[in-house]
C-alpha cells in the first residue's frame, strides 16, 4: 500500500527522535519482514557495520533483538559466521529458560489472585508473548504487569508474601501503582491505570468491558483488547525511558500482523480521548511506512488529523516524553522543526508553558506559585544551557593537555 499520501500533523518531525534509529531500523526489518527483505536489510546492515569496522557481538542494536534475530537467522538462513551464530543461539536459550522461569511465577500469581477473587488484566510483556508472538521465548518479559481496580490495587499486597514477593514501593492515590519484587529478582507492578501520566487516560471501567478471556501462562485470565492493546504500547513509549529497548516496537508490530481485524475506529476513539493521538500518529506512521505494517492508511490520515487539532497541553506533554529517554537534546528538537510555527510551540513550551501543564509538571498546588515557576523556567533553561556549554569546555580541555 503506498504511503505517499500521509499526512503528518504539526511536531511530527521533531517526536520522530522516539522512534528508532537507522541502524535499529535495519535490524527490526531483518526480524519482521519476509525472507526477501529480510536479507536485503541483513546486506545493508552488515555493510554498514563493516564499514564502521564495529563487531557483531559489540553491537547495542543486536543486544536488544537478540532471540528475533536468531530467530530470523534460522528462518531466512541469513549469513553469519560461527561466533555471531553462537553468541545469538545462547542468548535465545537463555531466554527460554527466563521465559520458563517467569511463566511459572505468573502462574502462580494469577491463580492466587483468582483464588481471592481479584480480577486481573495481565499487560504488556507476558500477556503479548503468549497472544502474538507465536513463540512467547521471542519477547523477553522482564517483570509482569496487572491492572487491577483502585480497590484490588490497596489490597495486593497482603496476598503476595506467600509466593515470596516483598514490596518495593507502596501504593498511593496517586500514582496508582504498586511495585513488588520476587525473591528471584523479578519484579511484580500492579496499577490501577494503563498510563503513568494522569492526562492519559481512558475510563477503566471501558478497557474492562472491552477487555477479553485469555489463557495465560495456563491460567484463564483477561487481557486488553488489540486496540487497546495497541494505544497502550505506542502510548507507553510516548513518555517512557524503556522505548529504548525496542519491545514496543515489535510488540506493536505483531499486534497489528496478529489481528488484521483490529477495530481502527475503536483505536481513534480512544486515542482522541486519552488524549494520544500526537504521539500515536508518529509511532504508527513509522510502522506503516519503516516496517510495512499493515495499518489502513485512511485510518492514518483520520489519526494525523485528530493529532493536528491537539491542544497545548498535548503538544507539550509529547514534547517533554521525547525528551525523557535523554535522546531529545533541546538543540536536536529545534533541528527537527520544519517551519517557524512549531518553532514558536517549542519555544512556548520551553519557556511560557500551559498553566494546566505546569501544575502537572511542577506538582503545583496553588495557583498562586505560577507567576514564581514562570519566572524561574527560563532561568533554569538558561542555566542548563551554560552548564552544558561549560562541561563542553573542560572535556575539550582535558583532552587537549
Amino acid at each position: 500500500m503506498s504511503r505517499a499520501a500521509l499526512s503528518k500533523p504539526a511536531l511530527s518531525e521533531a517526536l520522530s527522535l522516539l522512534l528508532p534509529t537507522a541502524e535499529e531500523t535495519l535490524l527490526l526489518r531483518v526480524c519482521l519482514s519476509s525472507r526477501e527483505s529480510a536479507l536485503d536489510a541483513w546486506r545493508e546492515w552488515r555493510h554498514q557495520r563493516n564499514r564502521s569496522g564495529k563487531a557483531l557481538l559489540r553491537n547495542d542494536s543486536v543486544k536488544k533483538l537478540r532471540p528475533l534475530l536468531f530467530n530470523a537467522v534460522q528462518a531466512h538462513s541469513l549469513e553469519i559466521d560461527k561466533e555471531g551464530l553462537t553468541y545469538l543461539r545462547t542468548a535465545y536459550l537463555k531466554e527460554e529458560l527466563r521465559e520458563a522461569a517467569v511463566r511459572r511465577i505468573c502462574r502462580e500469581v494469577l491463580m492466587l489472585l483468582e483464588k481471592e477473587r481479584f480480577a486481573p488484566i495481565v499487560l504488556k510483556g507476558i500477556a503479548l508473548a503468549e497472544t502474538v508472538y507465536g513463540n512467547p521465548v521471542l519477547r523477553h518479559c522482564h517483570d509482569i504487569d496487572i491492572l487491577l481496580t483502585d480497590d484490588e490495587l490497596s489490597r495486593a499486597a497482603g496476598f503476595l508474601p506467600s509466593l515470596g514477593f516483598r514490596t518495593s514501593s507502596a501504593a498511593d492515590s496517586q500514582s496508582r501503582h504498586l511495585r513488588m519484587v520476587q525473591e528471584s529478582g523479578l519484579p511484580l507492578e500492579f496499577h490501577s491505570r494503563l498510563f503513568e501520566v494522569p492526562y492519559y487516560q481512558t475510563p477503566v471501567s471501558e478497557i474492562r468491558a472491552r477487555s477479553r478471556s485469555q489463557a495465560i501462562a495456563g491460567v484463564t485470565a483477561h487481557v486488553l483488547a488489540p486496540a487497546e492493546n495497541l494505544l497502550h504500547v505506542c502510548g507507553h513509549a510516548s513518555y517512557s525511558k524503556s522505548r529504548q529497548s525496542l519491545r514496543w516496537v515489535t510488540d506493536a508490530w505483531f499486534i497489528v500482523n496478529r489481528h488484521p481485524d483490529l477495530d481502527w475506529d475503536l483505536l481513534l476513539d480512544c486515542a482522541r480521548r486519552s488524549h494520544l493521538a500526537l504521539p500515536l500518529s508518529v509511532a504508527l506512521g513509522y510502522l506503516a511506512k519503516d516496517l510495512n505494517a499493515l495499518i489502513p492508511l485512511r485510518f492514518l490520515n483520520r489519526l494525523s488529523a485528530a493529532a493536528e487539532k491537539t491542544d497545548a497541553i498535548e503538544r507539550q506533554l509529547a514534547l517533554r516524553g521525547t525528551r525523557a529517554a535523554g535522546q531529545g537534546s533541546l538543540k536536536e528538537l529545534f533541528r527537527r522543526t520544519t517551519n517557524w510555527g512549531e518553532r514558536v510551540i517549542l519555544i512556548r513550551w520551553l519557556l511560557f508553558p500551559s498553566p494546566r501543564y505546569l501544575c502537572w509538571v511542577d506538582e503545583i498546588r496553588d495557583s498562586r506559585l505560577l507567576p514564581f515557576h514562570y519566572v524561574y523556567r527560563p532561568i533554569r533553561h538558561l542555566g542548563w544551557y551554560i552548564w552544558s556549554k561549560l562541561r563542553a569546555f573542560i572535556r575539550r580541555a582535558a583532552l587537549a593537555q
